[in-house]
């Protein structure tokens, strides 16, 4: 019986009332609730087990679900919006589906947590034909409140997809400062007009700080959050995709670099190195040979991971940038 939902009713989620129209039960919904062939999604929304869907999917679906029940002026925001935009979220195991609605008590219903707070037409999109928050205002969501490292996660990747809306190729921003400025500044730009309309919100503050690091060379979330730490630790601050060459010759981008103490820096996040266990040996390979080259060529490396502890990094940078007579 659920097989012939979708030839009857098309692609899920529905409503209670759409199963029950088409000759459902209610003791029939509840069975099949109970023995894991539907799921609700939200108060009267119910739709099929997706196992094994994508992370975007499965938020989709859920989006779909509850912007149901919320009405013509919802739309889906915060963490919930920034899965669907792809940004890098600092709050992926978020269980909730936010939305926002203008005009309601800020309040949870099965599930869904409700954010009353207003919003401009331009500040909403449609993002696989779904309402959500626009990329800027998501950023700046999932930003406020949050500690530094975690805010720049978000924006820097909401600038880098900012940049990518303008014209600017990924090759490029890495290749060129000039170019990557002008997207840097492009990016600051367009999430500030969003923090003028939300002056004085909780958890601003943080999110402008944020907005004036921001930098859409940061090549991954480990890269943003790890820049947050140096910035909180008041650490010297280092310059990103940093072009070097080995002493092979061989050119290279760091992702952090301080010339003048001719130190590197690497942010190892697992991404990097694939997900099949040939092509993680063959990756740390490539990584060990490419320090060797840098190392002969009188370059310092620090490299760290998500597993350490922050403050384990924070002394071993300060430790290495503090060295006299770096200069070879």
């Amino acid at each position: 019986m659920v097989d012939a939902l979708e030839s009857v009713l098309g692609p899920g989620p529905w409503r209670l009332h759409s199963l029950l129209d088409s000759g459902w039960t209610g003791s029939q919904v509840r069975q099949a609730v109970v023995a894991g062939r539907l799921v609700r999604l939200s108060r009267g929304v119910l739709d099929v087990p997706r196992s094994g869907a994508s992370e975007g999917t499965a938020m989709a679906a859920r989006v779909r679900g509850a912007l149901l029940s919320a009405g013509p002026s919802a739309a889906a925001s915060h963490s919930s919006a920034g899965v669907l935009h792809g940004l890098w979220v600092p709050t992926r195991g978020d269980q909730l589906v936010h939305l926002t609605r203008p005009g309601e008590p800020d309040r949870l219903d099965h599930g869904v947590r409700i954010h009353g707070s207003g919003l401009p037409d331009g500040h909403v999109t449609l993002v696989d034909g779904l309402r959500a928050t626009s990329i800027e205002r998501t950023a700046i969501d999932c930003a406020r409140g949050r500690f530094l490292g975690d805010a720049l996660m978000v924006l820097d990747s909401a600038g880098r997809l900012v940049a990518a809306s303008g014209g600017y190729e990924e090759r490029v921003l890495r290749e060129s400062p000039a170019v990557r400025a002008e997207a840097t500044r492009l990016a600051r730009t367009r999430l500030s007009a969003v923090l003028a309309f939300q002056y004085a919100w909780p958890g601003t503050a943080v999110a402008r700080d944020a907005v004036r690091h921001l930098d859409v060379a940061s090549e991954s979330p480990l890269e943003s959050w790890s820049r947050g730490l140096m910035i909180e630790s008041g650490l010297p601050l280092p310059e990103l995709a940093f072009a070097v060459r080995g002493a092979s010759g061989m050119l290279y981008f760091a992702d952090f670099a301080w010339p003048a103490l001719r130190v590197l820096g690497e942010a190892d996040g697992t991404a990097k190195y694939g997900r099949r266990s040939d092509d993680v040996a063959r990756a740390v390979r490539l990584e060990r040979r490419r320090q060797r080259d840098l190392e002969d060529a009188g370059w310092t490396v620090v490299r760290w991971d998500s597993t350490e502890p922050p403050r384990a990094v924070v002394t071993r940078l300060r430790a290495v940038l503090s060295r006299p007579n770096r200069r070879h």
